[in-house]
């Protein structure tokens, strides 16, 4: 019978660690749309980007993606690289 290889403690924490990220990132951008979308343009609010403005309200939401994405980029790229290596027999 084929024996399954397991991940290390090392591999199950940075496993973990991105599963928490992802659920954290799934939450951290409903609830900056939730709040955005509550915030209403102040009068003479240009299109240049300020935050009160509509561009500038997606400015914020698309720089907020960008990192987070990144910081769960950089935690995927840990969990694959601690996953259980096959071994050729």
């Amino acid at each position: 019978m084929e024996e399954r290889v397991k991940r290390g403690p090392g591999g199950k924490l940075a496993l973990w660690v991105f599963y928490a990220f992802c659920g954290y990132f799934v939450w951290a951008m409903a609830r900056y749309f939730w709040v955005i979308s509550q915030v209403h343009a102040f009068p003479g609010a240009t299109l240049d980007g300020e935050l009160g403005s509509t561009v500038g309200k997606w400015l914020g939401a698309l720089l907020g993606f960008m990192m987070l994405s990144l910081v769960g980029v950089i935690l995927g790229y840990i969990a694959w690289v601690t996953r259980p290596q096959q071994t050729e027999e």
